[in-house]
């Protein structure tokens, strides 16, 4: 295999932006007024984040930050967003994890409300969100009371585009080339009109992502003696077709209707070929090779009305009622051969069809008392419905044909809510403003097995405080007290098995007796208005977490491996600071960067030993430049991210795990004031994913637990994977 080292990384980086820099120089003399591309978002001056007016910490991006690199999803969008982090595959970027915590530690939000997830752990992917539907993106590091508690890293809300994004239509083509010759394409449309007493909008995208990969797997005896290799090509095709459209009615002079309706379908192919080699002396033999064909197909609703009146001249009251449902099937089908050119074998067939919705209703009354006082109350109510059905089919290996049903699954759950909120904002002197609110959420839930039916019932009474002080018109600090919470996932709470989890012979089944995590964190910020348009940002957060949910080895499990189940293990501290810039070097050159620092402390349920939070980075941070010429109607740009490495332990193994930098490039085209042609070029630097094992083993559960304890590893484990550079071409065009 050929080497990938630091000297082939530059390379490949300097002749990237010599090429970049040369498109540049060599780009046509065209002269164009930036106000009127600002105007239809064609961007050729410095862009930055929004400066936000909140009581509470919160960060807003526009869709003009990251358009210029033209990302995919909403996914691609915020890598690029201080303290997101991913643990997905090298290449996707699916579940976020702000404050580099778990998915679970991370709320999702569309338009401010929730929506469901086909993933049992309540993620929501944004990676099959096309970028193209969004409007702005906003980092709510912690909750007002008007806002669902849920999140303990904090919430991501992803703004939608409307009728009032943008007046007239817009455009997309592009295409994708790929490392291996393979090409993809995309396109999307848009159109916003209006008159006296509507505004409108509707849009749609196709896009197709795909994502070629190559792991690595050696593990090696405690010595370093290496005996077994294993190569995994790993192939992900997805079409993603979305549909977008808004209403708004003016209803009268001081009432409005807004109706909104959301599809994304995607359809996933991903096919995956495992080659295994024993090696003995050096001597590398083949010990067989599987494959395993994927088909997904999910099917995602949003449809939601938002009623808006004034009562008086000092009264506002908005209802809300929406509908989300998402639908997943997923089809295995698994082979197997000896030989490389041998014939394959049916090993065997897998599905799991996933229905997941939710309704939702929200009712709140805004009054103000005067100039300085301000009240807010109301209700959410939800009913959440999940499905899920696994089965496992021995097939004639021959035909594929089924003979039988190995193993049938299926749980539904029924999650009830019923919130209320009281919050108080109020204006002194001396421009400094406190927001006061508490939120009481009820909540039922239902889990029905094929084995046990278990009803549970809580109610959590989470205050938040914000405080801001305004020094001047550029200075502002903040202080926040917020108690959150993080619910348990699905696959939690079912009592059904999972086999060969997290290893082979190995179970986890769920506890659906599990309780809330519970967070009373608190945030001081501050942040600068810079005087030529940048802004800086500084914030620390403490976050104190009880009754964390963590894997607990119980047993013995069916296949003679351990059976894993979860519990309310104990308590954690979480901490961190985080900086961010966005500042201009000139009047036509930008610059953004963002670090945040991380730690966190829990004691390990099996060793008893201190460890950082599963999955949490150490660090994550991002910066880039944008340069403009404006005689030449031409713009360049880099941005950078990388995150640090992150540890998860479990009775039998510890893990680390880390990723190289990812380095992106664009070089834009203008062309008048209706057209921008953008070349954009992704993972440069060829980044890989590496996890690093060390195994532990013995006759049983305790005996494991006592050579982990001691330090006694069996095995050693790494697995390196990397996926393709991606080169995107895409017209714009705006009427």
């Amino acid at each position: 295999m050929k080497k990938r080292g630091p000297k082939n990384k530059s390379t490949y980086l300097s002749h990237c932006i010599s090429l970049l820099l040369l498109s540049g120089f060599t780009a046509q003399t065209q002269a164009q007024d930036s106000d009127e591309l600002e105007q239809i978002e064609v961007i050729g001056t410095p862009v930055f984040r929004d400066r936000t007016a909140t009581i509470s910490p919160a960060l807003v991006y526009g869709v003009s930050f990251f358009q210029q690199f033209e990302p995919t999803s909403a996914g691609d969008m915020l890598k690029r967003t201080p303290g997101i982090s991913f643990s997905s595959d090298v290449g996707e970027y699916d579940a976020p994890q702000m404050r580099g915590l778990g998915a679970g530690y991370t709320q999702i939000l569309i338009n401010g409300r929730k929506v469901p997830s086909s993933g049992s752990d309540r993620a929501v992917f944004v990676d099959r969100i096309p970028a193209e539907m969004v409007k702005s993106i906003e980092i709510i590091r912690s909750p007002s009371a008007d806002q669902d508690s849920q999140g303990v890293g904090g919430t991501i809300n992803i703004i939608l585009k409307d009728g009032a994004s943008f007046e007239g239509g817009n455009a997309r083509l592009g295409l994708l080339r790929f490392d291996d010759g393979e090409m993809r394409g995309s396109g999307a449309f848009g159109y916003s009109g209006s008159n006296n007493d509507m505004t409108w909008n509707a849009s749609g995208s196709v896009q197709e992502r795909y994502v070629p990969k190559l792991k690595m797997e050696r593990r090696f005896e405690p010595d370093g003696t290496l005996k077994e290799e294993e190569r995994e090509d790993d192939v992900r095709d997805s079409d993603d077709i979305s549909f977008n459209a808004n209403v708004s009615y003016l209803l009268n002079d001081t009432s409005t209707l807004d109706l909104s309706a959301n599809f994304v379908s995607t359809t996933r192919e991903e096919n995956q070929v495992e080659t295994v080699w024993e090696v003995e002396e050096g001597e590398f033999t083949l010990d067989g090779q599987a494959r395993d064909d994927v088909d997904i197909d999910e099917d995602s609703y949003i449809l939601g009305a938002i009623y808006q009146t004034e009562i008086g001249d000092d009264t506002q009251w908005e209802t809300s009622v929406n509908y989300s449902r998402i639908q997943s099937t997923e089809d295995v089908v698994k082979f197997e051969r000896e030989t490389q050119d041998g014939i394959w074998e049916y090993d065997a067939k897998e599905d799991l069809n996933t229905q997941d919705s939710e309704v939702l209703f929200a009712s709140s009354i805004k009054h103000e008392l005067s100039d300085d006082v301000e009240l807010k109350f109301g209700v959410d109510g939800s009913r959440k419905k999940r499905n899920e059905k696994y089965r496992e089919f021995a097939v004639d290996s021959d035909t594929g044909i089924i003979e039988e049903t190995d193993l049938e699954q299926e749980y539904d759950a029924i999650e009830k809510r019923f919130d209320g909120f009281m919050l108080g904002q109020i204006s002194f002197e001396n421009d400094i403003s406190l927001e006061l609110g508490v939120r009481v959420e009820h909540t039922k839930r239902n889990i029905d097995s094929m084995s046990i039916n278990v009803d549970t019932s809580d109610t959590q009474v989470n205050p938040s405080i914000h405080f801001s002080k305004r020094f001047d018109a550029d200075n502002t600090m903040r202080m926040s007290l917020a108690k959150t919470v993080r619910r348990p996932d699905f696959k939690q709470l079912s009592p059904n098995i999972e086999f060969d989890e997290p290893e082979d012979g190995d179970a986890k089944q769920g506890n659906p007796n599990l309780k809330n995590e519970v967070s009373l964190g608190f945030d001081i910020g501050y942040e600068r208005n810079l005087a030529d348009r940048g802004i800086f940002g500084l914030n620390a957060f403490y976050r104190k977490v009880s009754d964390v949910i963590e894997d607990v080895g119980v047993g013995t499990a069916p296949d003679g491996g351990i059976l894993f189940s979860y519990d309310n293990a104990g308590d954690g501290d979480i901490w961190g600071v985080e900086f961010d810039l966005n500042k201009p070097l000139s009047d036509n050159t930008g610059f953004f960067a963002n670090l945040t620092l991380l730690d966190s402390e829990i004691i390990d349920q099996f060793t008893g030993k201190e460890r950082r939070f599963r999955d949490q980075s150490n660090y994550i941070y991002n910066f880039g430049i944008t340069h403009n010429i404006p005689d030449w109607n031409t713009s360049m740009g880099f941005s950078y991210q990388k995150q640090g490495d992150s540890l998860s332990v479990d009775i039998d193994r510890d893990v680390e795990l880390s990723y190289d930098g990812n380095l992106e490039v664009f070089l834009e085209k203008r062309f008048g004031t209706d057209y921008v042609l953008r070349l954009t070029a992704t993972n440069l630097l060829n980044a890989h994913k590496i996890e690093k094992f060390d195994n532990y083993d013995g006759d049983s559960a305790a005996e494991i637990l006592e050579n982990h304890i001691n330090g006694n590893i069996d095995e050693l484990e790494t697995e390196d994977e990397s996926a393709s550079r991606i080169i995107t071409l895409t017209l714009r065009a705006f009427f």
